[in-house]
C-alpha cells in the first residue's frame, strides 16, 4: 500500500501529484491519500476520468478535524464481454458501469435540484444520455435542457455542471479523444 500524505503540498499541486502516484500503482494495489479536507471532487475527478480508479472500492474516514485518509484502489482493465444492470451498480451519486475499461462510462442518478459542481473532462468527448428524468446541462455556462431519451455531446474541455430538474438517471460515457 502506498501511503501519500498531500496536506503540506501547494492545493493546485495536490490532484497532479495525486494522479502521478495512482498512474504508478499495479493493478491490485491502492492509493492512501491523507489530505486536510474530504477528497470528494477529486474522487468525482478519478471516477469520471481514470479508468483504472476502482470507485466501487472507494472509501474515506475522516480521523480528525484536518486528516482525511482516502483509500483509491486500482483495477486492472479487463476485456471480453460483460453484461450489467445500470439499476444494480454500486456508488451514489456516479457509478462505473465497467471498472478499468474504456470508455469510462458511468451511471449518474440524481434526485430533483440536486447536481454536480462544475467541472471538465480534459482530453475527452463527452456523451450525456438522460435515461430517466429532466436534466439541466450546464455547458460553458450556457444551460442545456435533457429529458429521457435525448442526448448531447460535447467537448471534455468545456465546463459542464449537470443539474436534474426533476429525479433522473444519466448514462455519461467519456471517451478519449484520438491523439492528434
Amino acid at each position: 500500500m502506498t501511503e501519500l500524505d498531500v496536506r503540506r503540498l501547494p492545493p493546485s499541486e495536490r490532484h497532479d501529484r495525486i494522479h502521478e502516484a495512482f498512474a504508478e500503482l499495479d493493478p491490485g494495489e491502492t492509493l492512501t491519500v491523507v489530505n486536510d479536507h474530504e477528497p470528494t471532487p477529486l474522487y468525482h475527478e478519478m471516477a469520471a476520468e481514470t479508468p483504472a480508479f476502482d470507485a466501487d472500492g472507494y472509501a474515506v474516514e475522516r480521523e480528525e478535524a484536518s486528516r482525511f485518509v482516502a483509500e483509491f484502489p486500482k483495477v486492472d482493465p479487463e476485456s471480453g464481454a460483460e453484461k450489467v444492470r445500470l439499476a444494480d451498480l454500486d456508488g451514489e451519486p456516479h457509478a462505473a458501469a465497467f471498472p478499468g475499461r474504456e470508455p469510462k462510462t458511468v451511471r449518474l442518478s440524481l434526485d430533483a435540484e440536486q447536481s454536480v459542481p462544475e467541472h471538465t473532462h480534459p482530453d475527452r468527448t463527452v456523451l450525456f444520455h438522460a435515461l430517466t428524468g429532466a436534466f439541466d446541462v450546464r455547458l460553458d455556462g450556457e444551460e442545456h435542457a435533457v429529458e429521457a431519451g435525448e442526448i448531447v455531446r460535447f467537448d471534455g474541455e468545456t465546463a459542464v455542471e449537470p443539474t436534474a430538474t426533476e429525479d433522473g438517471t444519466a448514462l455519461v460515457v467519456l471517451a478519449p479523444n484520438p491523439d492528434e
